[in-house]
């Protein structure tokens, strides 16, 4: 089996032409053919056979991108060059679900080629790997979001997208993706083959442009990555633009709502709980329309009443029993009456013209009627 480069250069020796074997020998030694059960198809194809998962086949994509970044979870990428073991121990416990094994680019199965021991992060291989390069992504909570150092997920509602590039149409050696992905969740796929980072391919943090150490051609490419959506919290706190729905919160500033808002409860700053918004924001005690400002038991005709309107309108009226008398009327007014008219309440005719009023306040009034019963009706603010 050829495992280094020196023995691929040995069948390059003297100008010699390596015989078809030896191109199968150096092939079979590429993708460890004989070890890790690949072939052809696999790779350049991006095929399964029944002992692997193909990579393209395969997304890390949580259903809840909310949810996931919300609570401060982060993705990771572990790298073992030439690793020669058994086990290997992550740096951080695993979110459960969200490990990916590479072995040399193939992605491995879980519970067949290793088990996961959630508790004490440490991945065990069904049997012992030998000077191959192991990668393993994941994800894990970040204990410290408030750090200065903490991942670049914390704090924006992170999303999943996939770019792909046809092998027909692609060959050069940059990519320019269509948003900038987030840290550690880059993963580059040629023909179902995970290409390994800074090592296959480069991108610089905080840029979208993948350069490729030389130019690709007649390969399919696909780029899997999240990337931060345009809603993003400037403290961990939601106070100071978004609505917490959860905790206490002030909110200042006009709010339009196009649709129906419904409420358990709704009290005035230094009202009570028993008390309802009027349109002009006042309160009151009972229920009201959206234009009622306040208003009076209605019995009409027998005794007075007013009507208070949103804009500080103000209509009063009231049954006159004492022929003519000085009156109060039945709600003061906060600003003055603009008109009061009187009028006698008779079976029979009287002397035209006599009824009128005088001595006007903003609390009573005099009337003059021509009779012992009348009605008062005023119009104010």
């Amino acid at each position: 089996m050829v495992t280094s480069r020196i023995n691929i250069g040995s069948k390059f020796q003297d100008g010699d032409i390596p015989s078809q074997n030896d191109f199968v020998e150096i092939f079979n030694s590429f993708v460890h053919k004989d070890e890790d059960k690949a072939d052809f198809q696999m790779v350049e194809t991006g095929t399964s056979n029944e002992h692997y998962i193909t990579p393209a086949l395969l997304r890390t994509v949580f259903q809840n991108s909310g949810i996931i970044s919300g609570n401060c979870y982060s993705p990771y990428k572990e790298y073992q060059d030439n690793f020669t073991g058994s086990s290997i121990e992550l740096e951080y416990s695993p979110v459960e679900n969200s490990v990916k094994v590479f072995k040399n680019g193939q992605l491995l199965e879980e519970n067949e080629d290793y088990e996961l021991n959630a508790n004490t992060a440490v991945i065990i291989f069904s049997g012992e790997i030998i000077d191959r390069n192991i990668e393993i992504n994941y994800w894990y909570q970040n204990m410290n979001p408030e750090l200065q150092d903490s991942d670049s997920m914390y704090g924006k509602s992170s999303i999943p997208f996939k770019e792909n590039f046809n092998a027909d149409d692609f060959s050069s050696d940059t990519i320019t993706l269509q948003n900038k992905p987030l840290k550690y969740s880059l993963k580059i796929y040629k023909n179902g083959q995970l290409l390994r980072e800074d090592k296959d391919y480069s991108i610089l943090n905080g840029t979208n442009v993948i350069t490729f150490p030389e130019t690709i051609s007649n390969r399919n490419i696909e780029v899997d990555y999240w990337f931060a959506s345009s809603i993003s919290m400037a403290d961990q706190h939601l106070s100071s633009k978004y609505v917490d729905l959860a905790t206490d919160q002030n909110i200042a500033g006009n709010k339009n709502f196009t649709g129906s808002i419904e409420s358990k409860s709704f009290i005035k700053t230094g009202g009570t709980s028993n008390q309802y918004l009027m349109a002009d924001g006042s309160v009151s005690t009972t229920t009201a329309s959206d234009y009622d400002a306040g208003h009076s038991p209605f019995s009409i005709p027998l005794t007075g009443g007013y009507q208070k309107f949103s804009n500080g309108l103000i209509l009063q009226w009231a049954y006159l029993m004492n022929g003519s008398a000085n009156y109060s009327f039945p709600v003061s007014w906060p600003k003055g009456p603009c008109s009061v008219v009187v009028s006698t309440y008779r079976d029979s005719s009287g002397s035209r013209g006599y009824n009128h009023v005088y001595n006007v306040t903003n609390t009573s009034y005099n009337a003059v009627i021509d009779g012992s019963y009348g009605y008062m009706f005023a119009i104010g603010y």
